[in-house]
């Protein structure tokens, strides 16, 4: 076997662990990094971690300050020479980098409101949410519990304005996330308009090559949807499945699956025809951990069959969520999708999402899986 196989398979291990119990954090590097006020915004289900790049190119976010860390079999700790790496039993991993939060976190924009209620960077990608709140309610998410409530398209600019300027994280591309707007047409144009008005705003101050994606719940007029907003210069979309079986789906994401899935498969389709089979620029979260693992890989099948890059992002309960007491998802759990989401990909000749190498940080991809790229 050689070295660089070895290294993969090391780098994997550490990565799958990671995303499976998070990280313990030995007491002299959480000191050395400033304590965990430095470290960390639970701002977001999926990004209340360290982020931590490994080796040359594998990012992973891991927690360390939630109570199953506590037991976990991983911890970032002083090598002999003083630098940080993960030990895992017998196995070792540099940390080449502890990539910091962004330098606004305090900043206000013109009007004297906080950067951060509408825009977070992570990597070298910035995040902008139109809404405060959801309309759906899924049981894994934390925006469930915040009162619904829209935006203003001229605050979400001026944070992306600063964002723009951060050295601590420059940024690199764009995406609208969040939550869901309500049914009403009233919400459903509102949320078209932020987007294309953020998509103009890049543009114009940032160049047509700063790429803005938009992850969304599928919605009724989906294919017409995807091609507005393609013609307005939308790069990609992410469309997430989240949960596939009927079952869990109905339990872990009631509304959701109920108003939003019968519209997904259509939404995704159309994504493709305009954007490219596989190679990305349309995507679906899926989550393993919420549902037994055959299921999830069927739906990985079920994305990869339509052309649509998976996106696997591990659960991992999160602070002020419905399952904030349950157990994180295995590691052995993990490596079975891993096995499998690659198959199905090779089949069908997808990439696994996403594309992005910085942006892998909390999805079980790697910069192999999409070095066609």
């Amino acid at each position: 076997m050689s070295t660089a196989t070895l290294s993969r398979l090391a780098l994997e291990e550490v990565k799958i662990a990671a995303l499976a119990s998070g990280v313990r954090i030995a007491p002299a590097v959480l000191e050395q990094l400033g304590g965990t006020q430095h470290l960390t915004v639970h701002e977001y289900a999926t990004t209340g971690g360290i982020t931590l790049l490994l080796g040359e190119d594998v990012y992973v976010n891991a927690p360390f300050d939630e109570p199953f860390c506590a037991a976990s079999p991983l911890e970032l700790v002083h090598g002999a020479d003083g630098a940080l790496v993960l030990r895992l039993g017998e196995l070792t991993v540099e940390v080449v980098t502890v990539l910091p939060l962004p330098g606004y976190l305090s900043a206000r924009d013109p009007r004297g409101r906080l950067v951060a209620e509408t825009t977070m960077s992570h990597a070298d990608r910035i995040r902008v949410s139109p809404l405060v709140g959801c309309v759906y309610d899924c049981a894994f998410c934390d925006l469930a519990p915040l009162r619904y409530q829209p935006r203003e398209a001229e605050q979400i600019l001026a944070g992306i304005d600063v964002a723009l300027r951060d050295d601590a994280l420059p940024p690199r591309h764009l995406l609208i996330s969040g939550g869901s707007p309500a049914r009403g047409q009233r919400h459903q144009d509102g949320f078209e308009a932020v987007c294309r008005a953020v998509v103009e705003h890049v543009q114009r101050v940032a160049g047509h090559d700063f790429e803005v994606d938009v992850m969304m719940s599928a919605r009724p007029d989906g294919p017409a949807f995807v091609d507005r907003m393609v013609d307005a210069g939308v790069h990609g979309f992410a469309l997430n499945v989240e949960v596939f079986s009927e079952a869990h789906a109905a339990r872990q994401l009631p509304l959701k699956h109920k108003f939003a899935r019968p519209h997904l498969g259509p939404m995704i389709a159309r994504a493709v025809e305009r954007l490219g089979w596989g190679n990305g620029r349309v995507r679906s979260l899926i989550i393993p951990g919420l549902e037994p693992v055959e299921n999830t890989l069927a739906g990985v099948e079920w994305l990869a069959s339509l052309g649509c890059s998976p996106a696997i992002s591990p659960f991992r309960p999160a602070r002020g969520t419905a399952l904030e007491g349950a157990a994180p998802v295995s590691a052995e759990a993990l490596k079975a999708v891993l096995a499998g989401a690659r198959e199905s990909a090779r089949r069908h000749g997808v990439l696994l999402a996403p594309t992005c190498v910085p942006c892998q940080h909390n999805t079980l991809t790697f910069p192999w899986d999409v070095a066609v790229c």
